[in-house]
């Protein structure tokens, strides 16, 4: 399977398709790189409680891959009313990282069929018994916004753990975007 997360090549966005697919490969760049760092802290530090975003480095991850398998249901259409599971989800973060390659298999396979026409199409969300109607293109576009608000948050706990190196690792799109043009991107 081809890498569906973006386009191959730096420079190469032609259109709104190629730019939501260079979003969502850098989403997964940076989620990768963020679950890295995550491994360097004892699965105790990962659950221990900060007050902010989902409450734990764990429940945060936890989050952000519920977000994206709530999301990938919606726009496959099989269940516009998936919920969020809790922080004690997974076990350990080797069980939560094992569900996330296939879900990224997932993204990957909707990636590689994504159309202009697939961005307009409307997209069901149901959430405490409420319908919720937006379009693809939004779905995918708030898919990386949300991700991204929240390792800002995991970096912070990550930072309060003195678990972050220095410099801490950059995030940013234009971190990738560099990285792409020198031909280091995973």
């Amino acid at each position: 399977m081809s890498d569906s997360f973006g386009p191959a090549q730096p420079g190469t966005i032609r259109d709104g398709v190629d730019a939501i697919r260079r979003l969502h490969h850098h989403r997964r760049w940076a989620r990768l790189r963020a679950v890295e760092l995550a491994r360097g802290v004892t699965e105790a530090q990962r659950r221990q409680p900060f007050e902010m975003g989902p409450g734990s480095i764990m429940g945060l991850l936890v989050h952000l891959h519920g977000a994206e398998v709530v999301w990938l249901n919606v726009l496959e259409e099989i269940d516009p009313a998936t919920v969020i599971p809790g922080a004690d989800a997974f076990e350990s973060l080797e069980a939560l990282e094992h569900a996330w390659r296939s879900t990224d298999d997932r993204w990957a396979r909707w990636l590689d069929a994504l159309s202009v026409e697939a961005l307009a199409r409307p997209a069901l969300r149901r959430r405490d018994g409420r319908d919720h109607l937006t379009s693809a293109g939004d779905v995918m576009l708030h898919v990386c916004t949300h991700q991204h608000y929240h390792l800002a948050q995991l970096m912070n706990m990550l930072r309060q753990l003195g678990a972050l190196p220095k410099p801490a690792p950059s995030l940013d799109l234009i971190t990738f975007a560099r990285e792409l043009w020198r031909g280091t991107t995973r």
